[in-house]
């Protein structure tokens, strides 16, 4: 795990995404955990205002600069409130048919349920997906999991644990599966992606399997799995890591910008 900045600053030009002009690169990165801490109440929390910046600057400089979340994109707008910036919530995930969003409504009433005897947990339903919190219980990730697996609709949901939320939502859907969709209309000459949790696994698998330059930046938390991030470039230490290498890249965008 990289901390220091002149390290952040060699593998960066060290990066075959470097070397891509400032305007054919896309930047893509998630919020919560990446761009702001993570709180008990997800309500409280709040993008580092230097990373905000760097993402005002970005969007001047580079050929798009998109968030990708598993929050709402309503919520988005209000967090992320610059203009030029793609938000794309609900990680991306298309509307589903008509028996996926069945299956999801009958788990969201039977999750409801469920949850109502389990002080701390919640359920936030999205357009595309559910997410149930337990960050304030004191049960485990695998716990929540086997609780949960009951629920699910054979081969129309599929459940991920992330950091305190398990996310329900179509099978194959997610971040990789909403990027893959995007990038060919983008045509981008390279692609540089930030993300923290077990959702943005598929992102990273994506963008590292791409044939253009790319770069994919793990933020490491003490929650993260310890195999999530095999497939970065580089790894940096909470919000904090992930604004230094923003600043790095506006920097660098700034400096190679005709």
């Amino acid at each position: 795990m990289i901390q220091e900045t002149d390290e952040i600053t060699h593998v960066w030009l060290s990066s075959p995404a470097s070397r891509v002009p400032p305007g054919e690169l896309v930047l893509v990165t998630d919020f919560d955990g990446t761009l702001a801490e993570i709180v008990p109440d997800p309500s409280a929390a709040r993008a580092r205002a230097e990373a905000l910046e760097a993402l005002q600057e970005a969007v001047t400089l580079l050929a798009d600069v998109i968030v990708l979340s598993s929050r709402p994109g309503t919520q988005l707008e209000s967090l992320v409130p610059i203009s030029g910036v793609r938000l794309i919530g609900d990680s991306g995930i298309a509307l589903p048919r008509h028996a996926q969003r069945e299956a999801l409504d009958r788990f969201n009433a039977d999750a409801e349920r469920l949850l109502q005897r389990i002080p701390g947990a919640w359920l936030e339903a999205k357009p595309a997906s559910t997410a149930v919190h337990f960050r304030n219980t004191d049960m485990t990730g695998e716990q929540m999991l086997a609780l949960l697996r009951p629920l699910l609709d054979g081969a129309r949901l599929t459940a991920l644990l992330g950091r305190k939320v398990v996310e329900v939502h179509a099978p194959k859907a997610g971040k990789g599966s909403a990027l893959a969709a995007l990038v060919p209309g983008e045509d981008p000459g390279g692609i540089v992606c930030f993300g923290d949790d077990e959702n943005d696994r598929s992102l990273f698998e994506y963008v590292s399997a791409l044939d253009i330059p790319h770069m994919a930046v793990g933020v490491w938390s003490a929650e993260a799995p310890h195999d999530l991030f095999e497939r970065c470039d580089l790894v940096v230490p909470g919000p904090e890591g992930a604004t230094a290498v923003l600043r790095e890249i506006v920097e660098w965008a700034r400096a190679n910008s005709g």
